[in-house]
């Protein structure tokens, strides 16, 4: 069983032709763990950067997942990349997760969001981010 438990895993970062070009990295072995996501979001595990990218929505359907990922990522102990620019949809609570596991990070660690919604920065601003080690990177 994954450690991502719903979360279908691919090791092979997609191409992003909204955005800048991502890092050209070897093709890794693709897991051979795939297993249904929740109805609405797709969790990417992208390597080596401890890196996730999202597609659909985080809510309270999707939440465990998410939650199950992120701490994943983080127990690597490296930083950590979220690609976000296919999030449709992130509630406060799957936002306050993003604050919760980067307080998590080991010191001089940081949890970069690449391309996050509008609504999602606001959210951070709102719910008091500043203080943690999030990096939220502006068109």
């Amino acid at each position: 069983m994954s450690i991502f438990g719903v979360v279908r895993l691919t090791i092979q970062p997609r191409a992003n032709p909204d955005g800048p070009p991502r890092l050209s990295l070897p093709d890794p072995p693709v897991s051979p763990v795939r297993q249904s996501s929740p109805p609405g979001l797709v969790i990417n595990l992208i390597e080596p950067l401890s890196g996730l990218e999202v597609i659909g929505e985080i809510d309270r359907t999707t939440r465990t997942a998410w939650q199950e990922a992120l701490a994943a990522v983080a127990s690597r102990g490296e930083d950590v990349h979220l690609y976000l620019a296919e999030l449709g949809f992130i509630d406060v609570r799957g936002t306050w997760l993003i604050t919760d596991t980067a307080g998590t990070l080991p010191a001089g660690k940081r949890m970069f969001l690449h391309h996050p919604p509008r609504i999602l920065k606001t959210v951070l601003t709102l719910i008091g981010s500043g203080s943690l080690p999030v990096v939220v990177e502006s068109p």
